[in-house]
This record gives C-alpha cells, sequence and structure tokens, in this order.
C-alpha cells in the first residue's frame, strides 16, 4: 500500500509539473501569437512598401502598403510580374535594377514611374536586397517608397530653372543686339563731334568749346559702358570651346596688352606659379585683365603692388590677386560684384561699373566663384575657385 501511495503522489505531481509546463507553453504561444501579430501589423502598416520577389521577378509576397501604393488587393499582386507595374518607360530599368541585385547580392536602388489599377503615375524609390534561398528559389527584399512629391518639386524647380535661363539668355541677346545697334549712332556724334573740334574750334566760344568736350566726354563714357555690355553679353552668347589654358601664360599676355598704363604707374605686378586648366581662353584673359586694371585704377598713395598666386587644395585651384590699393568696406562686398554697381563718384574713378561683374559671370560659367577680402586703406585680395576637375 505504501508503494500505491508513493505512485500516486508521484503521478499527481508529474500531473501537476505537466500542467505548468502546458501553462507555460500556452503562455509562450500566446507571446509568439503577439508579437507575430505585432510584427505582421509592423510590416503591413510600414509606412514604406514591401515586396519580396523571385529571380523571375514576379511577386512572392507584399504587405498592405504596398498594395494600397498600387491601389491593388494583396491577393490580386501575389504571383504578377512586378514589371507590369512600372510605366513602360521605366521597364528596361526596373529589370536591371533586379538583376543587378540577383547577380551581385548587393543591395541597389532606383527611381522608377509605377501604375496601378488608379493609373494614376507616381515616382518611387525601390531599395532591393539579396535575402538568400527559399523552398528552392532566390529571393530580394524590394522596398518602395514613394517620392512623387519630391520629383514633383524636382521637376517644377527644373522648369523653373530652364524658364529663368532661357529668360537670362534673351535678356543677353537683346542687350547685345541693342549694344550693337547703338554703337552706329554713337560713332556718327563722336565723328561730327571731332569735326566741331577740329574745323569749328575757332568760332566756338569757351561756353560752346565747354558743351562739346561735355558731350565727347558722355559719347566716350557710351562707348565704354557698352563695349562693357557686349563683353558681359559674350561670356554666354558666344562661347569658345574649352582649350587647355595655362594661367600664368595667359595672365603675362595680360600684363604685356598693359605694359604702357603699369609703366605710367610704376606699378609692379608679381606673378607666382599658376596651373592650367581647362578653360575658354579669352574669357580668361578678360578675367584676369579686368581684376589688373581694377587693382591699377584704385591704386593708393604707394607705388601700386600686384600679387598674382595660387593655391591647391584636394578639390580646386584658389587663385588670389592681390594689391595694395585703396580698398573698400565688406559691407559692399556683394556689392561690387552687381553689373553698374558703383562704390566711387565717376569724377574720382572712370568706369561703367561692369568689371568685376564680368569677372563674376566668367568664373561662375567655367564652374567656380570669386570673392574678396579688403580694408580701408589696406588693398584687396580677389579669390577665384575653380574646380581642379578642370586638370588637364
Amino acid at each position: 500500500m505504501d508503494d500505491m501511495h508513493k505512485l500516486v503522489e508521484e503521478l499527481q505531481i508529474h500531473q501537476v509539473e505537466l500542467e505548468m509546463q502546458n501553462e507555460e507553453l500556452r503562455s509562450t504561444q500566446h507571446e509568439l501569437e503577439q508579437s507575430r501579430k505585432k510584427y505582421s501589423d509592423l510590416y503591413d502598416f510600414a509606412p514604406v512598401g514591401y515586396f519580396t520577389l523571385n529571380e523571375e521577378g514576379r511577386i512572392v509576397e507584399a504587405n498592405l502598403t504596398a498594395a494600397r501604393q498600387l491601389g491593388m488587393e494583396r491577393s490580386i499582386l501575389i504571383g504578377k510580374p512586378f514589371n507590369v507595374y512600372a510605366e513602360e518607360n521605366y521597364r528596361e530599368e526596373l529589370h536591371l535594377h533586379l538583376r543587378n541585385v540577383f547577380k551581385t547580392r548587393q543591395p541597389h536602388t532606383c527611381e522608377i514611374k509605377l501604375n496601378g489599377r488608379s493609373r494614376i503615375d507616381r515616382y518611387f524609390q525601390l531599395d532591393s536586397t539579396y535575402l538568400g534561398n527559399s523552398d528552392g528559389q532566390s529571393l530580394i527584399r524590394t522596398t518602395m517608397t514613394d517620392i512623387s512629391d519630391r520629383k514633383q518639386a524636382e521637376e517644377k524647380l527644373k522648369a523653373l530653372a530652364e524658364r529663368l535661363e532661357r529668360s537670362n539668355r534673351e535678356l543677353e541677346e537683346f542687350a547685345f543686339i541693342a549694344s550693337h545697334d547703338i554703337q552706329e549712332p554713337l560713332r556718327k556724334i563722336q565723328a561730327f563731334g571731332d569735326t566741331l573740334r577740329t574745323k569749328y574750334r575757332d568760332k566756338l566760344d569757351e561756353q560752346g568749346k565747354d558743351y562739346l568736350a561735355r558731350m565727347l566726354n558722355a559719347a566716350r563714357r557710351m562707348q565704354q559702358f557698352i563695349a562693357d555690355i557686349l563683353k558681359y553679353s559674350r561670356v554666354s552668347i558666344h562661347p569658345e570651346p574649352p582649350d587647355t589654358v595655362d594661367l600664368r601664360k595667359a595672365v603675362m599676355e595680360v600684363i604685356s596688352d598693359l605694359e604702357i598704363k603699369i609703366e605710367r604707374l610704376g606699378a609692379n605686378v608679381e606673378v607666382f606659379e599658376l596651373p592650367a586648366i581647362k578653360a575658354e581662353k579669352s574669357q580668361i584673359r578678360q578675367l584676369f585683365q579686368n581684376l589688373i586694371v581694377n587693382a591699377l585704377k584704385f591704386h593708393g598713395e604707394d607705388q601700386p603692388h600686384i600679387k598674382i598666386y595660387s593655391q591647391r587644395t584636394d578639390h580646386d585651384y584658389r587663385i588670389f590677386v592681390e594689391d595694395n590699393g585703396i580698398g573698400f568696406d565688406e559691407k559692399y562686398l556683394e556689392r561690387i560684384f552687381i553689373p553698374l554697381q558703383r562704390l566711387h563718384g565717376r569724377s574720382a574713378y572712370e568706369g561703367s561699373g561692369m568689371g568685376l561683374a564680368i569677372c563674376r559671370k566668367i568664373v561662375e560659367r567655367h564652374g567656380g566663384s570669386i570673392t574678396a577680402t579688403s580694408k580701408p586703406g589696406e588693398g584687396s585680395t580677389f579669390l577665384i575657385t575653380l574646380p581642379a576637375q578642370q586638370d588637364t
């Protein structure tokens, strides 16, 4: 009997333990079910669409977000070739994208236009990753993010940029044509003015001579202004094919052209090592001519001293044109590069106010930028930055 009691007790203990194990198992199953549901909810209601595709490009699995992005029932998507939902012009790109992932087993991204039942085209970014083999077939996971708003904004921005570029080009063409046509009557004014000064000088009183001198000075300034407008317009309207330009050689040619002016002012122009780049030679010469003339024009009481040198960085060349002239207040920095803007009266310094504007346009056309540092009475340093990929 004692053995029987012991056996009953052991059975009861085992039964309790079994019930506890069953309870733990039920609890674990419940937790697994909750986790599975949570994962399923996270998967189905993720902010991006998920597709699992096989090597044939057919949809093996899709979340609800992906189905909604295409306006389709998920059950309809399963087994369908994914590329049927791509806009026709993008199907080849999609094919290459998927093939690339299966072949290299490396992540890949592309942007394509898809359409579903609604036939409303939308742009999507596809990020695909190789998953491996399952049930005898290779699979990839493709994340689909709707980027339509961004693409539409980019297209609007592109259209606006094209309109602005077209408008600027038309304006520059008008300025070129108008400036060119104005030269003919201006030449007549100068010719008749010179005739008056030569043949009728003795018949004019002092006031008449003063009027004539003012007229010819105004005509000369107008001619210079028109010439500068034409230079500004030519930067975009009549570009030359880029060529290898030795900047030091180009600067030395400009100095040779300005030799008389440099000697008259007793100026010292030092030119150090400069790079060779791909550029439009005539524009590069115009750039340095304007900067050197600017330095000579705004010289101080000391003998003008100009230094031109360069520095190389990982990504660009930096060209410096440094002078010891009158300088300027840097609060006017942006203003000096705007067409027709002047910091000084015409009576103090001649010029049309176009020289530095032309410099900026030339530099920007070559993919660079121009700025300056200066203090009144302490000279100025103009910094030109040009991309190093223009290397020869």
